[in-house]
């Protein structure tokens, strides 16, 4: 039994040891992430024939991009790029490239308004790391449970968001099959 005592606490031992490396190897991780962050700037309001290489040619003045990644937009079916995060060799690169966005009428891929640029934020990566200290704890909400009709309220707004959305791509992609027809008719006709 002493023999089981002392593996045991042997085994308690290597796991903390391998927990302290890990906590390590997240804290590092994270650090990365956080200085790829600040390097990082958002573009809003993208034509959707904008591509990397676009990107790439239009901020070359300023910035030597390191790598381009679209958002994809999930409140609309299709897969239309509306958004980049752009990653440029370092901070004092992204600040001049948010300056040009800002500063002046900056139109990527002949769009006839100008894009916005900000600084990214942590949140807006799809895989970032998890933050180092933090944990989630999950639970199943049944009926009955505190939190259970603020949950509903949250999922009957969610289907009304996205409906609503719906809608609107609708109605724009309407409205511009009836401007169409109205230039192609006002052509013909004078």
């Amino acid at each position: 039994t002493s023999d089981e005592q002392a593996h045991e606490d042997r085994q308690d031992i290597k796991d903390e040891q391998l927990a302290h490396k890990d906590d390590e190897q997240a804290e590092k991780e994270y650090a990365d992430f956080e200085a790829r962050v600040r390097r990082t700037i958002y573009i809003d309001h993208l034509s959707p024939l904008v591509t990397a290489q676009v990107i790439k040619a239009s901020l070359a003045q300023c910035a030597n991009v390191v790598s381009t990644e679209f958002i994809q937009n999930y409140t609309i079916q299709y897969e239309i790029p509306a958004a980049a995060l752009v990653e440029v060799d370092n901070v004092s690169q992204a600040q001049a490239a948010v300056d040009l966005m800002n500063n002046f009428p900056f139109m990527l891929g002949g769009m006839p308004r100008p894009v916005r640029a900000v600084f990214a934020k942590p949140d807006m990566f799809p895989d970032r790391p998890r933050k180092p200290g933090l944990k989630v704890e999950f639970s199943w909400v049944k009926q009955g449970d505190p939190g259970y009709d603020g949950m509903n309220k949250l999922k009957g707004l969610a289907r009304r968001q996205e409906a609503e959305n719906m809608a609107l791509i609708k109605v724009k992609w309407l409205f511009l099959y009836f401007f169409t027809l109205l230039i192609m008719y006002l052509y013909a006709h004078y």
